[in-house]
């Protein structure tokens, strides 16, 4: 029995390479470059609904964009920060999803961790704002499928100040709203809080 175990071990550690995990991976953030996100304290809405071109509206639907404002709000709303009522927020919030990444993109090596590229036309996002100052930039399209991405946006600049992204957090366009929370939690997490 004993000359069979390092056998069976290397059969199950092989087997346990094949296995896929859904699980989103680590969130990610970046502030832009002398973006004082401590002083944050109002945030609206970047658009009250924001409208893709039709290209780029796979994978959307109203219930998952309903259970992503709401867990946004939520979150913004435990970690202290106040929705403007006044329309005058310090920021204006916007979120994304990537619904899908060119094959020819999504191969290991095509850009070093935090660099991307994009063209104009297959940038796939809902939303035009600046993003200059924002160190690794990348279009919401160089991301993988699943990624979900809020950013905060200076209204006097157009300007993101803050992103944060978790790969694979949205693997499923018709998940419950619990999942949703959970996932929004965990972008938002890198936000300091103002409590």
């Amino acid at each position: 029995m004993k000359k069979y175990f390092p056998l069976l071990f290397l059969c199950l550690l092989l087997l346990s390479s094949c296995v896929t995990s859904s699980i989103s991976s680590k969130p990610n953030s970046v502030s832009a470059e002398g973006a004082n996100t401590t002083a944050i304290k109002t945030y609206a809405w970047y658009q009250d609904q924001p409208e893709a071109p039709i290209a780029y509206d796979e994978g959307y639907t109203a219930a998952l964009n309903q259970h992503l404002r709401k867990a946004i709000e939520e979150q913004m709303q435990t970690k202290g920060f106040t929705k403007a009522t006044n329309g005058n927020p310090d920021v204006l919030v916007a979120y994304d999803v990537s619904v899908s990444v060119p094959v020819e993109k999504d191969v290991p090596g095509s850009f070093s961790d935090g660099f991307g590229y994009s063209y104009a036309y297959m940038s796939g996002y809902r939303y035009i704002y600046g993003h200059e100052a924002l160190p690794g930039y990348r279009a919401v399209d160089l991301y993988k499928s699943g990624t979900l991405i809020i950013d905060l946006i200076k209204p006097a600049t157009d300007e993101i100040v803050w992103r944060g992204w978790a790969e694979g957090a949205i693997s499923n366009f018709k998940a419950n709203y619990s999942s949703v929370k959970n996932e929004v939690a965990k972008v938002l997490a890198p936000l300091k809080s103002r409590k």
